[in-house]
């Protein structure tokens, strides 16, 4: 197959912070159905001649979703998922967030478990992926196990 037959990379972010020990990650909801349904998902887009798979990733994070480097405190490689690269944010302020294009109609911050209920069907394994490395990342595994033994403890 010839380079230019082959699908174009693209790039995906999904900022997150925690709140009261959940993670709560940024989606969008496309302006046109054509481009991703009606359905909430995660931010991404083609990279661009010239870009890397994590500049095209925040580019397109930046028009869609508003996002911008001063809000970022950390920033992770999920993994590739077919020809998107996703890569995870972690936010300082939920609220710092700059206009979108009009290639957006909302956004919104949900938990792994409200996208699993109502997002875009073919991202929810990678959400699922995306709380997992998060829980790890953040040490929330260890909290939660931390808690069931405390509390399944007969004294």
């Amino acid at each position: 197959m010839a380079t230019d037959e082959k699908k174009q990379d693209r790039g995906g972010v999904i900022p997150y912070y925690i709140k009261d020990d959940k993670i709560i990650m940024m989606f969008m909801q496309p302006s046109n159905p054509k481009f991703g349904g009606p359905s909430f998902q995660i931010a991404k887009g083609k990279v661009e001649k010239g870009e890397s798979s994590q500049e095209g990733a925040f580019r397109e994070a930046k028009e869609e979703l508003g996002l911008f480097g001063p809000n970022i405190t950390e920033v992770d490689s999920l993994g590739r998922f077919g020809t998107i690269h996703i890569y995870l944010a972690k936010i300082k302020n939920p609220d710092m967030f700059g206009d979108t294009t009009d290639e957006t109609k909302a956004t919104t911050w949900w938990t792994p478990e409200e996208f699993q209920s109502q997002g875009r069907s073919w991202q929810k394994p990678i959400v699922k992926a995306a709380a997992r490395k998060i829980e790890k990342i953040e040490n929330l595994d260890d909290r939660k196990t931390s808690t069931m033994d405390r509390s399944s403890r007969t004294d």
